[in-house]
């Protein structure tokens, strides 16, 4: 491994622990045995590590979300792939909540570039999630949004416990919401 690859496993795991701005680049150096020197030439700055451990991080979800949810699989065994995959996420020892919703929390309104890395990954699961459903079945997007939804709180509720005793409860709301026929208007 790099030294670059070094610093950003070692930031990643410090902002995942800590959040992004109660991190300081001394406590990042000392963890990665890098000099500062090293730290801005390889990123430039702090924000542009954290876009880069954001686009990496988007990287790997990426590649991990569709290796287990195949585009051959049917709809509901899509839909189980990717549920599968939040729970063993929820259930790791490194889970401490979303790094993205984090990074919107605690930049919003502070570092655009930031903001929009955190809003192209929850474009992208929004799409994933989209990509569930079997072309032009019925209300495709108010599902995927309702779906979306409701992942972002399982994520939220995991970040505050262990949900595995609920894990049956939130599999089966979502089902519910894939296969609502929503009424176009209220």
């Amino acid at each position: 491994m790099n030294k670059k690859e070094h610093v950003m496993d070692i930031a990643e795991a410090l902002f995942n622990d800590f959040g992004y701005i109660a991190v300081g680049v001394d406590l990042i150096r000392d963890k990665a045995s890098v000099s500062k020197t090293s730290m801005y030439r390889y990123f430039g700055s702090k924000n542009k590590l954290i876009e880069a451990v954001l686009i990496r991080r988007h990287q790997r979800f990426e590649e991990e979300l569709n290796a287990t949810a195949p585009i051959k699989e049917d709809a509901n065994n899509r839909l189980d792939a990717i549920l599968d995959w939040h729970f063993s996420w929820f259930r790791s020892v490194n889970f401490k909540g979303c790094l993205f919703i984090h990074a919107l929390a605690e930049f919003k309104g502070k570092d655009e570039a930031i903001v929009q890395q955190a809003l192209q990954h929850k474009a992208w699961l929004k799409s994933k999630l989209y990509s569930v459903f079997e072309p032009g079945q019925k209300d495709i997007e108010t599902k995927t949004e309702a779906i979306m939804t409701f992942l972002e709180g399982m994520i939220i509720r995991a970040e505050f416990g262990d949900v595995s005793e609920h894990e049956d409860i939130y599999r089966q709301g979502i089902k519910a919401l894939a296969i609502i026929n929503f009424p176009h208007s209220l």
